[in-house]
This record gives structure tokens, C-alpha cells and sequence, in this order.
């Protein structure tokens, strides 16, 4: 599943894939107020081919508002405590999350690898 949008706040690009029990939606552009119901429409149709577990993998994304972060705490919500893993190596979209103390509850990972560790059949 891909999807991409052109909205006047940007451009985002979403992909999904499955790895075992595992979804990794990759995310790149901005997220901002105009494409976060995007990235929540992708969300939600991950969530609900109920996945043990989903990674947010936010690597390519540009910039980062709190209308994505509320994307993420609602996902959060709807997945069993530490099912919910965000990847990012940057500070766009590490410093929204430990500024606001959402990485109390969702971990950040350096690497999709890392975020997979430990979870069966996903090759992680």
C-alpha cells in the first residue's frame, strides 16, 4: 500500500509492509496540519488489519507537528502497550516527541531492525 498526497501544506508519502505479525509504514515528507489526516487514514487501515505490532518509520520525513503527534498517541491508544514503535534518527521528529514526553510512551529506535528486535517472525 502506498499512498501519496499533494496538499497545500506538502507532500506526504506513505508506504506500508508487512513483516510476519509486524506493519512498517514508512513515512517521508511533511506532517503537518493538511496531511495528517492522511497519515491517519494510513494509520487506520494498518490498524485494522490488526497488527501485533506497528512501526512508524519517520526517517524521511521533513517536518514534524503536532497534528501528526496526535495521529500517533491515537494509533497508541488503539494497540497494546509497546506496540507502537516510531523510528527516527533526527531531531525534526525526535525533539516533538521527547519535548512533549509522547516517548514515555511510544519508544524511538534508531533503525526499523532495532524496532522489530525481539518480535516473532518478523525477522527482527
Amino acid at each position: 500500500m502506498t499512498v501519496s498526497g499533494d496538499g497545500a501544506g506538502g507532500e506526504l508519502q506513505v508506504t506500508v509492509r508487512w513483516r510476519g505479525p509486524a506493519a512498517v509504514l514508512t513515512v517521508g515528507g511533511e506532517i503537518d496540519l493538511v496531511t495528517a489526516p492522511e497519515l491517519d487514514e494510513a494509520v487506520g487501515g494498518v490498524l485494522d488489519g490488526g497488527p501485533g505490532l506497528l512501526v512508524v518509520d519517520l526517517r524521511e520525513v521533513d517536518f514534524l507537528s503536532s497534528s501528526g503527534l496526535q495521529v500517533l498517541a491515537g494509533a497508541h491508544g488503539r494497540l497494546d502497550t509497546g506496540a507502537l514503535r516510531v523510528v527516527s534518527t533526527s531531531t525534526i521528529t525526535t525533539r516533538p516527541f521527547t519535548s512533549t514526553g509522547l516517548d514515555e510512551w511510544i519508544k524511538l529506535f534508531p533503525s526499523v531492525d532495532q524496532a522489530l528486535a525481539g518480535v516473532a517472525g518478523t525477522g527482527g
